[in-house]
């Protein structure tokens, strides 16, 4: 086959562009919810490494809940384990009352709540920043030093061990 024969091919193939832009979207779906999911990692990495040096004060987990995740491309599906908490921050003499959100995945439900049902009512440290205590976090190696779950399986070593991100 020559160059000319090639090109009147192409010529002749009839170009579809909903066909086009539908395989399009089926490469630029998965490849954007990668790169979304690898800059959340990353900024919280970021930002777990940045608090470390913030002050801390004492918490209190307020409520628990466990949400499905969503299956992806089939990946196992994730478990996310929420819990909502509450701190105040001293400046001199006045006091000022704040609250947060932190979340952590789990391979499958049980082990999240059976997690969740360990920091019920109990009392965390929390970081939170300098001239805005407004903004908080919650540590997982503050978490895992005190309420870490016992592993069974090697699943739970991935999702459990402390410096290790699963996402």
């Amino acid at each position: 086959m020559t160059a000319p024969d090639i090109i009147d091919l192409v010529k002749r193939v009839h170009w579809d562009h909903f066909h086009f832009w539908g395989s399009l979207h089926n490469f630029v779906a998965p490849l954007a919810a990668v790169l979304v999911q690898f800059f959340r990692s990353w900024i919280k990495r970021r930002n777990a490494r940045l608090a470390q040096h913030w002050p801390i004060t004492d918490g209190q987990v307020q409520s628990i809940n466990v949400a499905t995740g969503t299956k992806f491309y089939g990946s196992a599906r994730r478990f996310n384990a929420t819990f909502k908490y509450s701190y105040t921050v001293r400046d001199g003499s006045e006091v000022s009352h704040y609250s947060g959100n932190y979340f952590r995945y789990f391979p499958d439900k049980e082990r999240a709540w059976e997690w969740l049902e360990l920091l019920k009512n109990k009392r965390i440290r929390v970081h939170y920043k300098p001239g805005h205590p407004e903004v908080s976090t919650v540590l997982d190696a503050d978490l895992d030093a005190h309420y870490a779950l016992p592993a069974r399986t090697p699943a739970d070593l991935l999702y459990s061990s402390p410096g290790i991100d699963p996402r």
